[in-house]
């Protein structure tokens, strides 16, 4: 049987410090159908120098001669993937050694269409305060065939993480058929300011099942440059040029229905990005049972965590233009949010008591975890996860009491 062709395409922008470990990992990959696509989104620094360094005739190095905003750079790099399966990953993240192989093997033996991973997370020296990084490697070993509905319902609920859907990102394999049936419907591949969630939401509207692996194939990277983190981080080493920056860039509108913050900044709040990608991918049809504005506003502030604040008064602003009496969902919000955070907290201790966690080891770049994961899943040992556990019990039951 022919390798099916597979292309990660990895987008970048005036970050070749970070750039050259990820890349790194895509040209460890042992496999020979592969393309790997580095589009660089008109950078200054030595980008094109570290793609030219890593000397690898799967490469190939685009330049979108302007600069363009984040989902424009991804919308530029697919258009030059011309058949086959795709997957996007951050200049900051990594694959594990040899999933590509393993994503191969389980097209061939589903003939699906759509492929979802779970993903390792590292954080990069210097994000949590620390010399080194620190990683963390889920053991899950399982596949499941996945309802597409299913799922994007118990997302647009707030049961279940916009991750667990088959985005085209850090573990999500996509076939360029699916992704050519959303552009003849929409016109466009992304059609929202947040491509990954957009990704999600949109490819779950357009097909009926998903493989997920619950074994890792990517390292989820957070680093400097972060654009996740720059947003919805409350730490003291959050970098906020990247929000300011990400903000700056002529994206594509946030929809219509959806307001923006009183400063003119996005809302910090995932679920209002998934409702957004959800307004945003309409023409696509396949519309989720009691899913209304007001239902997502309640979802929103329920799961609004850290940010809530900020939601709250967004929330004011949502409930205006929609025409919904803000108080009486706010008090239901109140006792939504206590269901959820018991399901997400659930969650989290479940996940952390079926992972590796390392807080010790001296990992330095996103390559150098890639390594140590797939070292990892191969023989793991439990002493960093059971002291972790330890500090999040800690941490949980003086959340609960406070």
């Amino acid at each position: 049987m022919t390798e099916p062709k597979i292309t990660i395409v990895i987008p970048t922008r005036e970050r070749c410090d970070v750039l050259e470990s990820s890349l790194r990992t895509a040209t460890a990959q042992d496999y020979e159908n592969l393309e790997i696509i580095v589009s660089d989104n008109y950078s200054s620094d030595d980008t094109a120098n570290v793609v030219q360094r890593a000397n690898d005739r799967r490469v190939r190095y685009l330049n979108t001669e302007k600069r363009l905003s984040m989902s424009h750079n991804w919308e530029f790099a697919l258009s030059h993937v011309d058949d086959g399966w795709v997957t996007f990953m951050g200049d900051d993240d990594g694959l594990l050694l040899g999933s590509i192989s393993s994503v191969a093997d389980i097209i061939c033996a589903t003939n699906a269409k759509a492929i979802r991973s779970n993903f390792c997370t590292y954080d990069w020296p210097g994000v949590n305060g620390q010399d080194h990084g620190q990683l963390i490697v889920p053991l899950g070993n399982s596949i499941e065939i996945r309802k597409a509905d299913l799922w994007l319902s118990k997302v647009m609920h707030g049961r279940a993480k916009y991750s667990q859907l088959p985005m085209i990102y850090n573990g999500g394999f996509i076939h360029m058929s699916v992704l050519r049936g959303i552009v003849k419907n929409t016109g466009s591949y992304f059609l929202s300011a947040n491509p990954d969630v957009y990704s999600a939401i949109a490819i779950s509207r357009s097909i009926n099942h998903y493989v997920y692996v619950d074994t890792p194939f990517a390292v989820s990277g957070t680093s400097k440059h972060s654009n996740g983190h720059s947003n919805f981080s409350v730490t003291s080493q959050r970098n906020d040029t990247p929000r300011k920056q990400f903000s700056s860039e002529g994206n594509i509108p946030f929809h219509a229905d959806m307001p923006l913050c009183t400063d003119g900044s996005y809302p910090r709040s995932l679920q209002a990005c998934v409702y957004e990608a959800y307004l945003q991918s309409e023409a696509l049809g396949k519309h989720v049972p009691g899913v209304t504005a007001e239902q997502q506003l309640r979802i929103i502030m329920a799961t609004s965590g850290k940010h809530r604040s900020s939601i709250m008064e967004w929330g004011k602003l949502f409930a205006e233009m929609h025409g919904i009496y803000y108080a009486d969902v706010k008090r239901s919000a109140e006792r939504k949010r206590y269901q959820l955070q018991s399901l997400a907290t659930a969650r989290k201790i479940l996940n952390a008591a079926n992972s590796i966690i390392t807080e010790s080891l001296p990992i330095n770049n996103i390559h150098e975890a890639s390594v140590a994961a797939s070292a990892i899943m191969l023989r793991p040992g439990r002493m960093d996860s059971a002291r972790f556990l330890a500090k999040q019990a800690i941490h949980l039951t003086r959340s609960w009491l406070r």
